[in-house]
């Protein structure tokens, strides 16, 4: 009989950087757990694994929605094979604290923060049970910066980033493996939505664009060295001026 290959679990799995780590995943000998809210981009998705001798399941599922989370981390945690966690899913809510809708910066929130905890609380034990596997927790450099108009927004991934670190020191006597991603920008679906319609791509340079094939890429060569994977130079001399007071003082003038 064949030996059953270890379960990788990728939320926002449906475009972008979840759906390219999940290929990656496949790649690397996975069989894959997708989660997302699109089933449509799901299956077509599955279907494209299967050429790497993949098996997939898929999970509809609203991570901002309680019964939707407890119901997939209760499932996690009873998963022997799981090796893997991505949570990757995520959003943005664009607008100035008082004027944005509070129940989108609410189920943000919810996503990045509530669906962090209880993912990584079911998946956790299993890894130190096993003294093996890898969380990747993806948050984005905006964790590491302050702007009016996204304070929700760096304020929830910079607790993922908080988070995966601590994350990473109770779970390394056990050997598993666990990163905090934080990508810049990247040409994915995330910018798709009404709350960016007002706002180009083109606004911000081309060589700070990274593709999602990228990312992934260099968060899997870098799982296990380096707790935080800032990828792209680029990205990290932008974290080093937006750290600088005067010069984050001229971003946001810039900004607005």
């Amino acid at each position: 009989m064949p030996e059953l290959r270890p379960i990788a679990l990728v939320t926002g799995a449906s475009s972008g950087i979840g759906e390219a780590y999940a290929r990656l995943l496949a790649r690397e000998g996975h069989d894959l757990w997708l989660v997302a809210r699109n089933r449509d981009r799901l299956e077509a998705l599955s279907r494209g694994l299967s050429g790497f001798g993949a098996t997939s399941r898929i999970r509809v599922c609203d991570l901002a929605d309680r019964r939707d989370l407890l119901a997939l981390a209760g499932e996690v945690r009873e998963e022997p094979r799981l090796s893997v966690l991505v949570h990757n899913a995520g959003f943005g809510v664009h607008g100035v604290v008082g004027e944005a809708d509070p129940a989108k910066l609410q189920a943000m929130a919810d996503v990045h923060v509530g669906a962090t905890i209880a993912l990584c609380s079911a998946a956790a034990p299993g890894m130190r049970e096993r003294c093996a596997g890898s969380i990747v927790v993806v948050s984005s450099i905006a964790g590491m910066l302050v702007g009016s108009g996204s304070a929700t927004y760096c304020a929830t991934k910079a607790f993922e980033l908080s988070f995966a670190r601590s994350l990473a020191l109770e779970l390394r006597p056990s050997g598993a493996r666990v990163q905090a991603l934080c990508p810049g920008y990247t040409r994915t679906r995330f910018h798709d939505t009404p709350e960016y319609a007002h706002w180009s791509r083109d606004s911000v340079p081309a060589f700070l664009w990274s593709t999602p094939e990228s990312v992934a890429s260099e968060s899997w060569k870098r799982l296990g060295r380096d707790v935080v994977c800032l990828p792209g130079v680029f990205n990290r001399l932008l974290v080093a001026a937006g750290s600088s007071r005067i010069l984050g003082a001229i971003r946001e003038r810039i900004r607005r």
